[in-house]
């Protein structure tokens, strides 16, 4: 039998390139490869049996038959090209050589295909047991099939046997686990494959210890024919340089991640260097910035009032003057509040996060600004005050009234920004479903089986079956029926029940049973069965594909209709941004619609903040481009070093101490039951350190950080009342290696970092001259902070952050599966730059898991491996135990980085030009007397005492411990003062008198906002860069 037809032979080409058809393919789908490759490859494709001139032969055949006939012609260097079903052949063909010691490729190509492993729902599943006709609508459809085949009956006929025979080999294909290939695999994707996506393409790196790059292609899933010149130019380079190495005897280092011509790997192009530190900073950082002027908090200020309770306070005298003043204050700051109060614009914003509190808003307008100043109008005041401040002096990124952008750092660009601001506040608002709100419509459409029949079921996420056992975290293994196993392990999350309950192979006596039973085994939750919406943006559309799965016409239509109620009216909420009345009337409909469609109230978790409370949100992105140059990164390189290699200790030494404590609890574990450890029983054991009450490991790390750091500083050794230290970089860096010693990063996340700086300057002309301080905000040790849904959406190449961010991170990263009530898990705040070859570990249930990704944490053990701690899951894929806990590790190293310890008072430290630390002042509601002070009189005077007690400046943030975020305070302003003081008496009345209260001095104040917007208006900001240690390599 003739396996090779000739492409045009070129004997004298140093490299050979046999290349393995698409479904119902013959070798005459390269005839045209050989030109487009010249003389230096010799292009051989393979004639499968059963096709062109071999038809007449059973179309059926063996990996070992191909992979003989490979190895026959193997007399030179070579390569392997499969598309779609022929990628996985090429595979298979790559390890039956291995396994027979045979000569193994140079590349294996591979083009249109899924990774092994990588399953999940796609046009082609199952089309080995449709009818014909079923069969060429769905090829057509999903682009399996070249446009003008149909138009042939002829070839159609001849074609049916091949193809059932082809996808009979597609739909029976199972991976079987093994050692990745010792050969550098090339992926090639059409970025309009409705068959392949982009993720399972980059699964494909998961096979390989050699090397692994993805190119992306414009084009369907036959781009090998549209694209042949460019897919061509890529493998003959790649595939010309790795045969001239061999040759040579040159080490062939697999393929050139930094040449290659698709984004599915990144090189250093993505970071720029800071200075000569050796840390590199992301050309993408995010700027947050607020919504509302930053000026607005100067508007309540009342000078002349605070400086005749001054005079009262200390002298004793002036009684009716402060009375006179004081009253004006009172009556100028109502007039503002009334005025506020009608202001379109703020209650637009109030509308989106508390229609209710526009009841509080409409009385003071209707009340005017003489009203009598009862109880009701000074908590109207309140009220009002608390989300002014907010809106003008809070960088955070929601709505319009907190919008960010993505901005740019450019080292060649020669000054310090170039700031153009548009017309508008926003360039882009967009409204989202919360994710709860669409499941709660997704539950009450799947309580009718006529639709979840058509929904896969799927094992909880944190759940394992072995043999006829299911195991469970925290408990025995729960023993099954035989007909309950097989329909639990074919229970994958990509069969619907319908297919599941057909399947004579699980046992079931008739369909019906099998539903019957299907609802068993949700009752006992041991499945979900169900939409299996993800908790993120991408929600929407994941329902949207449920409801088109629905092969029930009548369900279908009407599931789709009520969603498109649902839609229509969140459209109706998106259309009436800049309305505020229209805003609130649309929202309600949309409530009353959300209700009468789920059953379920509109809004949940009422007063929490980070929850997800509502239906719908909305997100923006402002208005502004800049450009941060090479000044900037020049003036900071310094003092970032300084803290950089801070975080640097402290990532580590997290780690080393967690690490010490885990293989402490691993002994114990071991010393019980035997090795290997279940991590499920390590991962119970380890729950109190991360996340419990008493000690942990992270204390004594923390503490110790401070310590060095004043030792660093030498803040035991200040003098008496001084309030502002400045240090010079240059002095403290013979100090720093000493005092934080570390030679790169030991866990994967732990090679990046992400500070928060707010620029203070007059103006962007200011910022542009030069004339500016930088101020740390935060310092994010050890967290990647743009994987967060709410930054990525608003960039324009999201798949560019998510290709830098595996770069620097590496691939196979553990990520939790988080539970559905877990604390701050919304849509907004989910991670949106997980890696193809990521996976999630399910501690406990939790919603929308990807199977192709779960590992439960029942599913892995661990044992220890030359000396370190390991957790292999069945397949026998390994993870250090660090990169298992890296996310409560980075959780711990944020909160962990703190410069100064909770001293009384801690001076402002500036290095260079960099203020790493604001004055700081730490008391208790019970020291401060503000709590038992009654009367807006008596509460502005002992406010105005309280300051000067402490010596604190005029504009200042509080934090009190019964509060989630600081809250911003004008001291002189009297409607603040007595806004504060109720605070503080609620945090009293909640926790005593030792609850704690933390003041800190404003940094930057309104006089130092630069942000503008088109008419000249300044806004709040906060830069958010990544930062990169260049020793990563050195512990990957």
């Amino acid at each position: 039998m003739n396996w090779f037809v000739s492409a045009g032979s070129r004997p004298e080409a140093p490299v050979r390139l046999f290349c393995l058809p698409y479904a119902g393919a013959g070798a005459s789908a390269f005839r045209r490869w050989a030109a487009e490759f010249g003389a230096g490859v010799d292009v051989v494709p393979v004639q499968l049996p059963g096709r062109e001139n071999r038809i007449t032969e059973d179309p059926r055949f063996s990996v070992a038959d191909v992979a003989d006939a490979v190895a026959s012609r193997a007399d030179r260097p070579y390569a392997i090209y499969g598309h779609s079903m022929g990628g996985r052949l090429g595979f298979d063909v790559v390890r039956e050589l291995r396994r027979a010691g045979r000569p193994l490729p140079l590349r294996l190509y591979v083009g249109g295909a899924r990774a092994p492993h990588a399953d999940g729902p796609g046009p082609f599943d199952g089309l080995s047991r449709a009818s014909d006709e079923e069969l060429l609508r769905r090829l057509g459809d999903g682009g399996g099939l070249p446009a003008d085949l149909l138009d042939h009956p002829e070839l159609v006929e001849l074609l049916l046997p091949l193809l059932r025979a082809d996808f009979d080999r597609v739909d029976s294909y199972r991976h079987v686990p093994g050692e990745p290939l010792p050969v550098p695999i090339v992926v090639f994707a059409g970025r309009g494959d409705r068959a392949v996506s982009r993720e399972q393409s980059a699964a494909w790196a998961e096979h390989t210890a050699a090397g692994f790059t993805l190119h992306e292609l414009d084009g369907g899933h036959f781009f090998l024919h549209d694209r042949l010149p460019e897919l061509a130019a890529l493998i003959r380079a790649d595939l010309t340089a790795a045969s001239t190495n061999t040759r040579a005897g040159t080490p062939d280092a697999g393929p050139d991640p930094v040449r290659a011509a698709g984004r599915g790997t990144a090189g250093a192009a993505h970071r720029v260097p800071l200075g000569d530190t050796g840390w590199s900073v992301w050309r993408d950082a995010v700027l947050r910035t607020t919504g509302f002027p930053a000026d607005g908090l100067d508007l309540f200020t009342a000078p002349r009032a605070a400086a005749a309770a001054d005079e009262l306070l200390a002298t004793g005298a002036g009684e009716d003057q402060f009375d006179k003043e004081f009253e004006e204050a009172l009556r100028a700051g109502a007039r503002r509040l009334t005025d506020l109060a009608a202001d379109p614009l703020l209650r637009e914003a109030v509308t989106w996060q508390n229609r209710g509190a526009l009841v509080a808003f409409d009385g003071l307008v209707r009340g005017g600004a003489d009203a009598a100043r009862n109880v009701r109008r000074r908590d109207r005041e309140r009220a009002l005050l608390k989300y002014w401040q907010r809106y003008c002096g809070k960088n955070e990124t929601v709505g319009f009234f907190g919008p960010g952008c993505w901005v740019t750092v450019d080292p060649a660009h020669p000054e310090v920004a170039r700031v153009n601001p548009g017309d508008g506040l926003t360039r882009r608002r967009r409204v989202w479903f919360e994710s709860w709100a669409l499941s709660a419509y997704a539950e009450r459409i799947g309580a009718d089986l006529t639709v979840r029949r058509w929904w896969p079921p799927m094992l909880r996420a944190h759940l394992a079956v072995r043999d006829r056992d299911v195991l469970r975290p925290g408990r025995p293994p729960l023993t099954l029926t035989p007909v309950e196993a097989a329909l639990l392990r074919a229970a994958d999350g990509r069969r619907p029940a319908a297919d599941l309950v057909a399947d004579p192979a699980i046992g079931l006596r008739r369909p019906e049973d099998g539903y019957a039973l299907l609802d068993r085994l949700v009752e006992r939750e041991l499945i979900t069965w169900d939409a299996g919406l993800p908790v993120s943006p991408d929600v929407e559309r994941v329902l949207a594909e449920r409801i088109d799965a629905i092969g029930d016409e009548p369900a279908r239509a009407a599931a789709r209709a009520g969603f498109d109620r649902l839609r229509a009216a969140r459209d109706v909420v998106a259309a009436a941004a800049g309305d505020a009345d229209g805003l609130r009337t649309a929202l309600d409909t949309l409530d009353a619609t959300f209700t009468e469609l789920t059953g379920v109230p509109a809004a949940r978790r009422a007063g929490q903040m980070y929850a997800g409370r509502t239906v719908c949100y909305e997100d923006s992105a402002r208005d502004l481009d800049v450009v941060f140059g090479a000044p900037l990164l020049a003036e900071l390189a310094a003092p970032l070093d300084v803290l950089l290699r801070a975080a640097r200790w402290l990532a580590n030494a997290l780690a080393r101490a967690y690490l010490d404590v885990l293989r402490g609890l691993y002994e114990e574990l071991r010393a019980d039951s035997g090795a290997p450890v279940p991590l499920a029983d390590l991962w119970f054991l380890a729950q109190g350190m991360f996340w419990g009450d008493g000690e942990r490991p992270v204390d004594a790390v923390a503490a110790d950080f401070a310590a060095r750091w004043a030792g660093l500083f030498g803040l035991d050794a200040l003098p008496a009342g001084t309030t502002d230290v400045r240090l010079r970089a240059a002095d403290l860096a013979g100090r720093v290696d000493a005092v934080f010693p570390g030679d790169g990063p030991e866990w994967s996340n732990a090679a990046v970092h992400s500070p928060d700086l707010q620029i203070c300057a007059t103006d962007a002309d200011a910022l542009r001259r030069g004339d500016y301080t930088v101020v740390l905000g935060e310092l994010h040790a050890a967290w990647s902070s743009f994987d967060c849904a709410v930054f990525t959406l608003a960039h324009p190449d999201v798949e560019r952050l998510r290709d830098a961010l595996a770069a620097d991170l590496g691939q196979r990263r553990v990520r939790l599966l988080f539970p559905a009530d877990w604390p701050r898990r919304t849509s907004r705040t989910a991670e949106s730059l997980t890696g193809p070859t990521d996976r999630h570990l399910a501690f406990l249930d939790a919603p929308g898991a990807d199977p192709a990704r779960v590992l439960p944490t029942v599913d892995l053990v661990v044992d220890e491996v030359d000396g370190e701690l390991v957790a292999t899951a069945p397949d026998g894929q390994r993870w250090p135990l660090v990169e298992v806990f890296a996310q409560p590790l980075s959780a711990h190293a944020v909160d962990g980085f703190k410069l100064v310890a909770a001293a009384p008072y801690t001076p402002r430290i500036t290095v260079d030009r960099l203020v790493l630390a604001r004055q700081t002042w730490r008391t208790t509601v019970g020291e401060s007397g503000l709590a038992t002070a009654t009367g807006e009189r008596n509460r502005f005077l002992a406010v105005r005492d309280w300051r000067r007690r402490l010596g604190l400046p005029e504009q200042v943030y509080v934090k009190l411990g019964t509060e989630t975020k600081p809250c911003f305070v004008d001291l002189a302003a009297p409607g603040f003062a007595v806004m504060l003081c109720a605070m503080v008496r609620a945090a009293w009345v909640h926790g005593g008198d030792d609850v704690s209260f933390t003041v800190s001095e404003m940094l930057p104040t309104p006089q130092q906002a630069w942000v503008p917007d088109g008419v000249g208006r300044r806004y709040f900001s906060e830069l958010r860069l990544h930062i990169t240690d260049a020793r990563r390599e050195d512990h990957r």
